[in-house]
């Protein structure tokens, strides 16, 4: 009898294991990860990432010391949302996708410009101000003077620096045209130099950047005159995807610098002539 009962207790045993091993894994046990959003409401920090390209964000070559819209802006927005701005590290480019949503930093600090393959990576708060793109030629060159099209041949060769718009734009829009490529760590100039000095014919970029090498290089580079921007370019903060609660910080807080003038005081600061990019329209009418 007694050997009956060992064999039933076994058998119910190894049915109850069964049972056990063949349950579906509850993935709802899994350890939380902690969201950037969580982090930085507990930590009451901001990490950073940010690429350096005047006048968005600059850096004192001798001190370090950070500076530019995207330094103002992020400093207000952290006072608005009570939080400290810890400038982190420099990130390349095409790096900062992989910084977010690796959790090596919260946000991209700076006017990265929302492009819908990169939408598909990270989320990008709303636009902080827009910023035209043209095209950039030799002085006296006038062969692509309201004929932006006539770049897209084979003998013609595109300044551009990997990952960034210049080069987007050559593969987008003008495929026929060779490219003369520099790192994304350059120097933003130097996609302008070397049209200067014949190594490339054209270059695209925004109205700073042209108009601060031309103030230390007179009479090298001109903009090549055609009816509209080659792009119209939103600048936001990426962060990584599904951090939706740190999205919806963000923007309030952007709202809130708006709103209160601050960010028009920051803008005039860097463009008094009000010529050198487009300010976001407010959301609501002037009253008469």
């Amino acid at each position: 009898m007694s050997q009956k009962l060992s064999l039933l207790a076994l058998v119910v045993a190894l049915l109850a294991l069964f049972i056990v091993w063949s349950r579906p894994v509850d993935h709802t046990m899994a350890p939380h990860k902690e969201t950037a959003f969580e982090r930085v409401t507990r930590t009451n920090t901001l990490r950073c990432g940010y690429g350096i390209w005047a006048p968005g964000l600059v850096k004192d070559p001798l001190t370090g010391k950070l500076s530019g819209i995207f330094y103002d802006y992020l400093e207000a927005l952290g006072k608005h949302a009570g939080i400290k701005i810890d400038w982190t590290q420099e990130i390349g480019w095409a790096d900062f996708p992989t910084a977010l949503n690796n959790g090596r930093i919260d946000a991209m600090c700076f006017g990265a410009w929302p492009i819908a393959e990169e939408a598909r990576e990270v989320l990008f708060t709303k636009s902080i101000y827009y910023l035209p793109v043209n095209a950039y030629a030799r002085e006296g060159d006038t062969r692509f003077d309201h004929a932006i099209e006539k770049i897209n041949v084979p003998n013609i060769t595109i300044s551009v620096m990997d990952a960034e718009l210049s080069n987007r734009l050559a593969i987008d829009s003008f495929p026929k045209a060779k490219t003369f490529s520099i790192p994304q760590i350059s120097s933003s100039s130097m996609i302008l130099l070397n049209v200067a000095m014949k190594k490339a014919d054209v270059t695209f970029t925004d109205a700073w950047t042209a108009k601060e090498y031309v103030e230390h290089n007179p009479g090298k580079i001109r903009l090549v005159p055609s009816d509209h921007p080659l792009r119209l370019f939103g600048h936001t903060i990426p962060i990584a995807k599904g951090e939706h609660d740190l999205l919806n910080l963000l923007n309030t807080a952007t709202d809130e610098i708006r709103d209160s003038g601050e960010l028009d005081q920051i803008l005039d600061k860097y463009d008094p002539q009000k010529n050198a990019l487009m300010r976001s329209a407010k959301p609501y009418g002037e009253s008469q």
